[in-house]
């Protein structure tokens, strides 16, 4: 009974949220899921693959264990000590066992290992505002990586003012990051809910829904007859309210890419670029 009260008492309690910036490092397991789809004129489709060779990767999932460090700067960074790569690359299929400072055999004469090598080597390192404001430590991430990491790390826009079970909030804001050389960017809109606020071992555990969505603006390509692209996800997020501490995050979704114009010859051409994200993390 003093159990159901306190639960009660739990979700009609209004809560303020918002990101910590206290330090800590703590185990989790982490997941990373991305697939690349390249749809339209072959021209056009080749062209795209060639530009870069991350572009030929139609699936990777990454299951990784390892630590999360949150400094007092409101930094965050994700070390994976060991992990497993499932991936089909350019109609291959791979897997790869990582575990931190030892590159798998056969490495150093594969590229394609080398980048899934790299991805789990890497972890992830990000700064997240007291209300959710996100940047990437990747100077050369541009707007499609920062709709992805958005959607995939579950970063939530807090409200301005304090909430209870039920309530939802609306929040409008213009991506970091911008394409280099062409200033294009997004204006992302995420609409969220309070699902419930539980006590767990003493803490105030907040269940946060969100659903995320992109449009894409900035000057348009002269190439282009039409151009347009869009960014849609959902993510959960459960936050501590007393420390602003991340308990649990999943997210996912994807980033639609449309160009289209005239060949040479007259002839119709049309690409989309489908970039599909997620991701997981728990402690341990």
């Amino acid at each position: 009974m003093i159990t159901l009260i306190l639960a009660l008492a739990a979700q009609a309690e209004a809560v303020t949220l918002k990101y910590g910036d206290g330090a800590g490092k703590d185990r989790i397991y982490a997941e990373t899921r991305l697939g690349i789809q390249i749809e339209g004129s072959d021209a056009l489709a080749n062209f795209v693959r060639s530009m870069h060779p991350l572009l030929s990767l139609q699936k990777l999932v990454l299951r990784a264990e390892g630590t999360r460090a949150v400094t007092g700067a409101r930094k965050q960074r994700f070390e994976y000590e060991e992990a497993r790569i499932e991936a089909r690359y350019d109609d291959e299929d791979m897997e790869i066992e990582f575990q931190r400072g030892v590159p798998p055999a056969g490495t150093e004469k594969d590229k394609a290992r080398q980048m899934m090598w790299f991805l789990a080597a890497a972890g992830r390192s990000f700064t997240i505002g007291e209300k959710g404001e996100y940047r990437s430590e990747d100077a050369n991430q541009d707007q499609n990586g920062e709709a992805m990491d958005i959607i995939s790390l579950a970063v939530i826009r807090l409200p301005d003012g304090p909430v209870k079970a039920g309530d939802t909030w609306e929040k409008t804001w213009k991506s970091e990051r911008t394409k280099k050389g062409e200033n294009k960017s997004f204006t992302f809109t995420q609409k969220s809910k309070v699902e419930k606020i539980e006590l767990k071992d003493g803490k105030t555990h907040v269940t946060i829904s969100a659903t995320l969505a992109g449009k894409g603006e900035g000057p348009k390509n002269p190439a282009a007859e039409e151009e347009k692209s869009a960014v849609e996800g959902t993510q959960t997020l459960v936050l501590e309210a007393e420390s602003g501490r991340v308990v649990s995050s999943e997210g996912s979704g994807k980033v639609v890419a449309y160009f289209r114009n005239t060949g040479d010859g007259g002839q119709k051409q049309e690409l989309t670029l489908t970039f599909s994200c997620g991701g997981k993390m728990q402690p341990r």
